[in-house]
């Protein structure tokens, strides 16, 4: 038979259905009524927006080297649950990287960092600032793409790999503690000429309907106006609202006292991190932090947080997971059933796996992973209670290597961000009820097999989800491999024409 074209492509935003869709949902009731009929559900990654989640199902569904190449026994169901996520995050992280107190809090921290961190060599431990002269000018040239867009840290990062032998990994240097450090950067950047101007200039959009007060200030308001625009809304209620004239101004000292609180706050996670092994090398450490506590609105745990909802409110009662399993417990049992996950589609699949065990709907499926970034904890909790119905698993993933160096933003940002979407949700998105989950465990993420600085919650998920994979009938593969899965980068795994027939061929 001829590969099919005609792909059931459904439609939904926070977990409903677009209007207009119940056809779509008739029809693959219809479609599963035939003889021998197979059916496979694709997941993609619920971070596109409608026209490019339609397109990818288009392509998938077709023919040729971007397709899975099915023939027409199959039905072909593409759920594109549009979140516009990536684009919202590129451009507001891109935009982020240009301000003039996200480049000085990073410039400052990173330089701070190296003092603090030692390389062993030959003739004893070198800090990370002597061994690689890690001025401010060269870290500004760095962090602003003049030395390297792909991967401007890449010489010092080598020494904070878990793959290091160990002989020359870097580790923290002196007795201080944490909050040590911490007070002491404060006490730096207190008295730093460049943090100070900063911090003016936010002061001088504070307070820019005072007019006595803003003519003393000879700083620029405008680009202290965009500084303050872009901290997260959680500390912007802390300062008067500058266009309401009966609001006091704050001070310039209070803004800088409030900003600091911030700065040490920011240092403190680091070190804590970097002490822990809980880190993602030097330079992804400090960017994850600066954005976790500052601009959580624009690059954080607020975004990716509304995502992940969305896919667990498509199996609320009247979300479309729910009429979807509706329909395949009134249906005929597939002969066969894959069901296809790309990244944060792994989430609604996982929540889709609960589901199928709390109804107690046993219907056999073969599971296929691509760079999922679903966390441990929940697919545990899936496999779990649906491990009897999967009859099949395998996970597509990059090698850690490469999960590192793939910059999230493309490899001409890596300046802004060094590694993949895997990494930043690890070490941004990821939250603990209303706290901070630094190096959250996710499942794509070959960092966290038998890792020894998780915590005993932490290792029993992991330890669950990796005697899954080794069972025989499941696996993983580690990209990239010549041939098998030739996927260099997240978003390439389903794409790539070696992956999609290699994981089409175990459907």
């Amino acid at each position: 038979m001829q590969p099919t074209n005609d792909p059931i492509i459904i439609f939904t935003g926070d977990g409903i259905a677009d209007a207009g869709q119940e056809d779509k949902l008739s029809r693959l009731r219809q479609r599963l009524d035939g003889s021998d009929r197979k059916l496979l559900l694709h997941l993609h990654g619920g971070l596109v927006n409608k026209a490019n989640g339609e397109a990818a199902a288009r392509r998938l569904a077709g023919t040729g080297d971007g397709s899975w190449g099915l023939s027409e026994d199959w039905v072909q169901v593409y759920v594109v649950w549009r979140t516009g996520v990536a684009e919202t995050i590129r451009n507001n992280w891109t935009d982020l990287a240009e301000d003039h107190l996200y480049q000085v809090v990073l410039r400052k921290l990173l330089k701070f960092v190296a003092r603090q961190i030692g390389i062993p060599t030959d003739n004893g431990a070198r800090s990370v600032e002597d061994r690689f002269r890690l001025d401010e000018l060269e870290i500004q040239d760095r962090i602003t793409g003049g030395r390297d867009t792909k991967d401007p840290f890449a010489d010092v990062d080598v020494h904070f790999s878990r793959q290091d032998s160990g002989i020359s990994r870097a580790t923290l240097t002196g007795r201080a503690s944490d909050i040590e450090l911490a007070d002491e950067f404060e006490r730096q950047l207190l008295l730093d000429a460049d943090f100070n101007t900063a911090i003016a200039e936010i002061d001088a959009a504070l307070n820019e309907s005072q007019l006595s007060r803003s003519s003393l200030t000879a700083v620029d308001p405008v680009r202290g106006r965009k500084s303050l625009d872009h901290l997260s809304a959680t500390i912007r209620a802390q300062w008067p609202d500058p266009n309401r004239e009966t609001d006091e101004a704050r001070g310039l000292v209070a803004v800088g006292v409030f900003m600091l609180k911030y700065a040490g706050e920011i240092a403190y996670r680091c070190f804590k991190r970097f002490r822990s092994e809980r880190h993602h090398g030097f330079h992804a450490t400090v960017v994850e932090e600066i954005c976790r506590v500052l601009y959580a609105d624009r690059v954080g745990a607020a975004i990716w947080g509304l995502m992940v909802q969305d896919a667990a409110d498509h199996f609320k009662p009247a979300g479309f997971g729910s009429s979807l399993l509706d329909v395949l417990a009134a249906a005929p049992e597939p002969s066969r059933f894959v069901v296809s996950a790309h990244s944060a589609g792994s989430i609604w699949a996982s929540h889709m796996l609960l589901a199928m065990a709390s109804r107690d709907l046993q219907i056999k499926l073969r599971l296929f992973l691509l760079a999922p970034a679903v966390r441990q904890s929940l697919f545990a909790q899936a496999i779990g209670g649906a491990a009897n119905q999967i009859e099949l698993c395998r996970m597509y993933t990059m090698s850690d290597e490469y999960e590192r160096k793939d910059a999230v933003l493309g490899h001409d940002k890596g300046y802004i961000y060094p590694s993949s979407l895997l990494y930043c949700v690890s070490g941004i998105f990821e939250t603990l009820g209303q706290n901070a989950y630094p190096d959250a465990p996710l499942v794509g993420m070959r960092r966290f097999t038998a890792a020894p600085w998780l915590n005993a919650e932490e290792a029993a998920a992991e330890t669950v989800v990796s005697r899954f994979f080794q069972q025989p009938q499941n696996g993983i593969v580690e990209a990239p491999q010549l041939q098998i899965s030739e996927a260099n980068s997240h978003g390439a795994f389903d794409d790539e024409k070696f992956t999609l027939k290699s994981v089409a061929s175990l459907f």
